[in-house]
């Protein structure tokens, strides 16, 4: 079924992906904690998911905004990425994601990283096809896709910016 033909609102909940993970020997860097390019593989998979359940189409990876690492995870500690859609634009999404990690020894997550994804939703052309608008349910959902808003406007602005330095 081509969920992208049917443009109602879908309620943010539609979209909700949690992955769970643990950090590997073969995961980490030379300064023992998880290697940074695959913490973003696994926060771009779950956020890809997330926008895929709320199109139901093929997606690609547009732009990863505000990218944040914020402690390290060393080997053994299990990781929590949870991701969402903030708000549906056109073709596009913006997917928040937040990544914790429960460490060895430890009984608080820590906030590990967090970002911000654009995704474009694809059609079988390969050309981008419109989403259905997302619809927040909750208190939070409602700021973060106020939020969307102004740094989609943001992007916008800084792309415009660039395409005149060119």
């Amino acid at each position: 079924m081509n969920m992208s033909a049917n443009l109602n609102p879908r309620p943010v909940s539609v979209s909700f992906v949690e992955m769970d993970e643990i950090v590997q020997p073969s995961d980490l860097n030379i300064n023992g904690s998880i290697f940074g390019g695959y913490l973003m593989s696994l926060m771009d998979k779950a956020g890809g998911i997330s926008a895929f359940k709320h199109c139901g189409v093929n997606v690609v990876t547009v732009s990863v905004d505000q990218l944040v690492f914020k402690n390290p995870a060393p080997a053994g500690t299990v990781l929590s990425v949870k991701a969402s859609v903030n708000r549906a634009f056109h073709t596009s999404m913006e997917v928040g994601i937040l990544v914790t990690g429960l460490k060895p020894g430890e009984s608080k997550e820590t906030k590990l990283c967090s970002a911000y994804i654009t995704y474009v939703a694809i059609g079988a052309d390969g050309r981008p096809i419109p989403v259905p608008p997302s619809l927040p349910e909750t208190p939070e959902q409602i700021r973060r896709f106020r939020e969307a808003e102004v740094r989609r406007s943001a992007r916008l602005a800084l792309a415009e910016r660039l395409a005149a330095q060119q």
